[in-house]
């Protein structure tokens, strides 16, 4: 099946900043969705499971992120207005269930996606200016970047590959316990998109291009990478006694069984504008301005007690 729709933008990628002022996103077109998806189901003794393959695109979306940075143009606090976006969204998903006896079965699911940016977007930055700046980036109040070079590179919308393989075992005197195994991979940050314009290269003392550039350590440091691999172990069981005509049940589970530390997403911190001070830091023995990671959850615990009428 396919679908095309139009989908109007949210107000919190439409307007630059509302707590200061009505501006709002140039939308040259609406934003649409292009989605075609193929599900394939497959029945036979003992064994059930389905295969889907999709592909999405989603044309002339938005973005707005707020921060402070020095760059190129100066320093100040900033809206960041990414507009004429285009993503990719593509991949396979399949589950797979066998019934290896009365009481066991077993469970493969997984999903192989890719997501990606699929054009380089316009880059505007918007700020305010009053009377005591002194040097404001522009005087408008607003510079246009141009494009910046995204295309290719992978959004930020969770593991992009993951595989989950369980065993539950349903015993006749009504318990059960189960377990899955998971991993999850090509998880990537958010990107941060003025080092990927052409105003990331200027000095900001002469507004000039910087003539020297280590190209091979900047490619290095700009180039996307995933965050490590995951492996995870979940544990659940249950039981439950009829008990004069009532029924007691019992549910436990421990997730994250063996408590490993894991990252689930970040952002490259947008403090680095411009090229020297990006390659000075870098440079550092402890960068001040590394990218920022965000963690799941540790070993954790649920207990669950019903008594039904």
């Amino acid at each position: 099946r396919g679908t095309i729709r139009k989908r109007p933008p949210l107000p919190r990628n439409l307007y630059i900043n509302p707590r200061e002022n009505n501006k709002s996103m140039p939308y040259e077109r609406v934003p649409t969705v292009s989605s075609v998806e193929l599900n394939t189901l497959f029945r036979f003794p003992g064994l059930i499971g389905r295969i889907s393959g999709y592909s999405t695109w989603f044309r002339n979306t938005s973005e707005i992120g707020f921060y402070y940075t020095d760059s190129g143009l100066g320093s100040d606090f900033v809206q960041e207005a990414l507009s004429n976006i285009n993503t990719w969204h593509r991949g396979l998903e399949f589950g797979v269930e066998y019934s290896a006896s009365s009481t066991v079965t077993l469970s493969l699911a997984g999903t192989i996606g890719s997501y990606q940016y699929a054009n380089n977007p316009v880059t505007t930055l918007y700020f305010d200016v009053t009377e005591e700046d002194q040097n404001p980036i522009h005087p408008s109040g607003k510079v246009d970047l141009g494009p910046a070079i995204l295309n290719g590179m992978y959004t930020a919308r969770g593991p992009q590959q993951a595989v989950s393989f369980g065993v539950t075992y349903r015993d006749p005197d009504y318990w059960f316990v189960s377990t899955t195994m998971n991993e999850l991979s090509r998880n990537f940050i958010d990107l941060f998109a003025l080092p990927r314009t052409a105003s990331f290269y200027l000095n900001p003392e002469t507004k000039e291009p910087n003539m020297e550039i280590d190209r091979d350590f900047l490619e290095e440091r700009l180039r996307q990478k995933p965050l490590p691999r995951v492996y995870l172990f979940n544990l659940v069981g249950g039981k439950s006694w009829l008990l004069n005509g009532r029924y007691l049940g019992i549910f436990a589970s421990v997730n994250n069984l063996f408590d490993t530390v894991f990252r689930t997403g970040g952002f490259e911190q947008s403090r680095n504008g411009h090229y020297a001070q990006f390659i000075k830091d870098e440079r550092s023995v402890s960068p001040s301005f590394a990218p920022k990671y965000w963690y799941g959850y540790g070993r954790t615990y649920f207990l669950n007690l019903s008594l039904s009428f």
